[in-house]
């Protein structure tokens, strides 16, 4: 539940370190059951956008997309634009459902986003 993933963010967190992809991954997605958690803890999940397994990168996005506030996605919005970049397609789609919470974001970065996305169609 949102209550006990709070109590319990601290721990959560610090496996977001961990060498093992699978728990990271987890880690991910138990913070995004709380969108006050992944709020609270961005940062840490941002990190993880660059994470080499393609399945932290998007658990991680997601958890943007998903939970997280326009001002949490506007904070953040450079880390997630190079997600359009990334070459997991599912990856990408996230980063995309990430921005669209922040229509303001968008329009910021409505450039970055065409080109990418131009990138991809080349």
């Amino acid at each position: 539940s949102p209550e006990t993933v709070a109590q319990h963010a601290a721990a959560i967190v610090q496996r977001l370190e961990d060498k093992d992809s699978d728990v990271c991954e987890a880690a991910v997605e138990a913070l995004a059951a709380s969108p006050e958690t992944v709020a609270q803890h961005a940062a840490a999940i941002v990190q993880r956008l660059e994470d080499e397994n393609l399945n932290v990168r998007r658990v991680a996005v997601a958890a943007l997309a998903v939970a997280s506030s326009p001002e949490t996605v506007a904070q953040h919005a450079a880390a997630i634009v190079q997600r359009l970049e990334d070459k997991d397609s599912d990856v990408c789609e996230a980063a995309v459902e990430a921005l669209a919470a922040s229509p303001e974001t968008v329009a910021q970065h409505a450039a970055a986003i065409v080109q990418r996305l131009e990138d991809k169609d080349s």
